[in-house]
């Protein structure tokens, strides 16, 4: 009874503030009530001479909080500590088992402790592939907290977004003649302002650098205006590359395509809106719209956690991949009350007005920001960057077409 205490008492606190006791959670229960008979039965049938199974059960009950609290918390642990922990776990188990079960018949018995371990690893993998998780309580349901005004204001924009879309295209418009630089953002989270700041900066920086002021669109997720920018999506980003690649010379022009989010090991960039059904944007989700919209000529900028994942999907000689951290790192100030990531400080804000190349904008953003992670103590994030042979030099020969000339006052930017 007091594990099953300790079940409910755990559960309730991590549905918080709100938890809503949830019945149908209940009979899942019995899948764990079942499992602690068969250990009991297993340690007891195995083990010689055979102990009372009252003892047995006694014993297999003793064990449930740990693993409890390994599946409990384990969930906010980094995948290489969790199977530490679980390896811990383990060894105690098996100590726990082999001198309990001494205890009760008067000889060793590791070889039946052993199968116990083994039944629990196996139980626990099994649980997981049923998804037989006994949640008693359940978080408020979300949507029925929201003001039937944001409901509405939320469908209203969901049904928006094409002709969005199709407004911010009509603004875009190709010069005469010669290679021509189109710039798209991508702030994928709206719950953070620093996203969506970071994308505005980007195209003001790359709007004066490669005069792409008349060949802009961004899709914006802002949870503090949802009727202004198109909202950031996987289905938006496809179809505003398709609208892009409509006013584009495919053979010549170049696409800017600048992403800031928060970003995961997967690797993905995450995709979020005030409980919009949104999903996250996968490196193969990129490579099929560009390649569905046919744009040739591309330098994508990404702004996230673990974004080095994305260059080796997104590599090849027509392209340019720059990130803000490597596959297996995070890069910094994300947080709410940042302005910018310090990946945008550093390459958008500093670098890359007045560097030569793109190239030496990323060198330079990559070693300030080497120099203020190791200033404050961080792991480092690791900037990765992929240069394509033939974009690169497609990008030096039109220079002259492309550059607008670096602006006479940085702080413009800042607006």
């Amino acid at each position: 009874m007091s594990w099953l205490l300790l079940w409910a008492g755990i559960d309730w606190w991590e549905r918080q503030p709100e938890p809503v006791f949830a019945t149908e959670g209940i009979p899942v229960l019995a899948w764990y009530v079942l499992a602690v008979l068969v250990l009991a039965v297993l340690l007891c049938r195995r083990s010689t001479p055979p102990p009372p199974l009252g003892a047995g059960i006694v014993l297999a009950t003793g064990l449930v909080p740990l693993p409890l609290l390994l599946v409990t918390f384990g969930a906010w642990l980094e995948p290489l500590w969790f199977w530490g922990a679980a390896v811990l776990v383990g060894l105690y188990a098996l100590l726990y088992l082999s001198r309990g079960l001494h205890a009760l018949t008067g000889r060793p018995q590791r070889i039946p402790a052993f199968l116990g371990v083994v039944f629990i690893g196996l139980f626990a993998v099994l649980s997981d592939m049923t998804n037989a998780i006994p949640d008693i309580w359940n978080p408020e349901d979300a949507a029925a907290t929201v003001a039937d005004e944001n409901l509405e204001e939320r469908e209203t924009a969901l049904f928006e977004q094409a002709a969005r879309i199709d407004t911010a295209l009509e603004s875009v418009h190709r010069g005469a003649s010669g290679p021509q630089a189109f710039f798209l953002g991508f702030a994928g989270v709206g719950d953070e302002k620093v996203f969506s700041q970071e994308i505005g900066l980007a195209s003001r920086v790359i709007g004066a650098r490669y005069d792409t002021a008349e060949r802009q669109i961004s899709l914006i997720n802002d949870e503090r205006d949802l009727a202004d920018a198109p909202l950031a999506s996987v289905s938006g980003l496809e179809y505003a590359l398709q609208g892009l690649a409509e006013h584009m010379e495919l053979d010549r022009d170049v696409l800017f395509l600048a992403i800031s989010s928060h970003g995961s090991a997967a690797p993905a960039i995450a995709v979020a809106n005030s409980q919009f059904p949104l999903t996250d944007l996968t490196p193969q989700d990129l490579v099929d719209a560009l390649k569905e919209a046919g744009i040739q000529w591309r330098v994508i900028v990404i702004s996230a956690c673990y974004a080095g994942g994305f260059i080796e999907p997104l590599r090849d000689a027509h392209t340019i991949v720059i990130t803000a951290a490597a596959a297996d790192r995070t890069s910094f100030g994300c947080s709410a009350d940042s302005d910018l990531t310090y990946f945008g400080e550093a390459f958008y804000r500093d670098a890359l007005p007045d560097a030569r190349s793109l190239r030496e904008a990323f060198e330079n953003a990559k070693t300030a920001i080497a120099a203020r992670e190791h200033q404050e103590g961080e792991t480092p994030s690791n900037p990765q960057a992929y240069f394509g042979f033939d974009v690169e030099a497609h990008l030096a020969g039109s220079a002259g077409a492309l550059v607008a000339g670096p602006p006479t006052h940085r702080s413009t930017y800042l607006k």
